[in-house]
């Protein structure tokens, strides 16, 4: 399978019959901390720090990378195996992802993403039997593409309980 082969399974977030994936999409457009909601979660920045690092520690370093806003991650893609003819299996997970501005912080940036791309409906997904492949894409007002994400449910589960914890 290939990030294209994903990205020919576009989903609309909340009208998917998996009720487990409704509520993780739930959860990060509503309740993640540092979103702007009534509902966020408040959480101080030490232990979200250190909830981050325990998510990001799973990762390999050649598995993402974060930019300047003013960065186009096209040219990142291809290094990071998020372009369209990557090959994906049950150990790929990624993402490129453009900070806001220099005051943003990791976990920010990506909860962010997430939140944008679900609230704009550009999740695609993959159900590979026993694991589900989903990928986030976020646009900025111009149309420039300002992140990309390979995760499984399996990685969005996580991010939850360590985001959380």
């Amino acid at each position: 399978m290939q990030i294209s082969d994903i990205k020919t399974n576009h989903i609309i977030p909340f009208e998917i019959e998996d009720i487990k994936l409704i509520r993780l999409f739930s959860f990060f457009l509503h309740k993640s901390p540092t979103i702007d909601s009534n509902t966020a979660a408040m959480i101080e920045v030490e232990r979200l720090e250190r909830n981050w690092g325990r998510f990001i520690s799973e990762f390999s370093k050649d598995s993402y990378v974060f930019l300047a806003s003013n960065c186009s991650i096209e040219r990142y893609m291809e290094k990071y195996k998020l372009h369209n003819e990557a090959n994906v299996n049950r150990r790929s997970k990624g993402f490129v992802c453009k900070y806001k501005d220099n005051a943003e912080r990791d976990y920010e940036c990506v909860l962010r993403h997430i939140r944008n791309a679900i609230a704009h409906s550009n999740v695609y997904m993959n159900n590979a039997g026993n694991r589900k492949y989903l990928i986030f894409e976020d646009f900025n007002k111009s149309k420039n593409q300002s992140s990309i994400m390979l995760l499984s449910q399996a990685d969005l589960t996580k991010l939850k309980r360590e985001i959380m914890r």
